[in-house]
């Protein structure tokens, strides 16, 4: 199928969720895409983690904020493998990563951060921040200095810093510079700070920055967690490693 004049693809890693799953498209379509949306497509990975008879509902809300999509349901729930999957069909300039838990909060010009990123053709990512923004923007441990138009990753923290699963504006090549040296057998994020060298090499030739300014509160909050309690569903192994989900009790 031919997607005339896409702007962003909109990649997205997703589970039987479609409370959740409507709660992220409908934010986001709302604050941040309205100015391009007929101009965006999803691509979606459904893995059957959840209620698997939600098929239907999923495919609905998709169809309901979006002309254009990708989607793909699954029958073995693999995160590294969604994540690769979803990245290798980009085909836009620009891509907004964005799990299906992320709310967006607040009204987020989308058009100003691609004016920037085409200014600065090796400004590879603008995340949106997750803290509050002061003099700077902390990202775990990592201050991250205002260069007068956004808060960028330090030069010495690229690899470390660089990239995350946070919601994020990507350039496309980076997206495409990086996929084929991931592994799908790995947590992807993980692969982003300790992966192959010519991954590590592609990484190395931008820089990295967080949207928002002085005095703004958190643009994006995580609101899959409470679901993850309540229907006794988990990441398996070391959450910070994790490629698959298990059922607990």
């Amino acid at each position: 199928m031919r997607y005339p004049n896409i702007l962003i693809d909109i990649t997205t890693t997703a589970t039987h969720r479609p409370d959740i799953l409507f709660r992220t498209i409908d934010s986001f379509t709302e604050r941040m895409l309205t100015p391009v949306i007929d101009k965006c497509r999803l691509i979606i990975n459904v893995d059957p983690v959840g209620d698997e008879t939600t098929t239907s509902k999923i495919l609905s809300i998709i169809q309901l904020f979006f002309k254009y999509y990708h989607v793909r349901f699954t029958k073995q729930p693999s995160f590294p493998k969604a994540f690769i999957w979803c990245w290798s069909q980009v085909i836009a300039p620009w891509v907004l990563n964005i799990e299906e838990d992320w709310e967006l909060l607040v009204k987020t010009d989308v058009l100003s951060m691609i004016k920037i990123m085409e200014e600065e053709p090796d400004l590879a990512i603008l995340r949106l921040p997750f803290k509050p923004s002061r003099k700077t923007q902390k990202n775990w441990s990592t201050h991250y200095p205002w260069t007068g138009k956004y808060y960028e990753c330090p030069a010495g923290k690229r690899l470390e810093m660089g990239f995350c699963g946070h919601p994020s504006l990507i350039r496309s090549d980076f997206v495409h510079g990086t996929v084929p040296w991931l592994d799908d057998t790995k947590n992807p994020e993980k692969q982003f700070h300790h992966g192959e060298p010519m991954l590590m090499r592609e990484i190395l030739k931008y820089r990295y920055g967080c949207w928002g300014k002085d005095g703004e509160d958190a643009y994006v909050r995580d609101i899959g967690r409470e679901w993850m309690a309540k229907n006794g569903w988990a990441k398996k192994g070391s959450k910070a490693f994790f490629t698959e989900w298990e059922k607990v009790e």
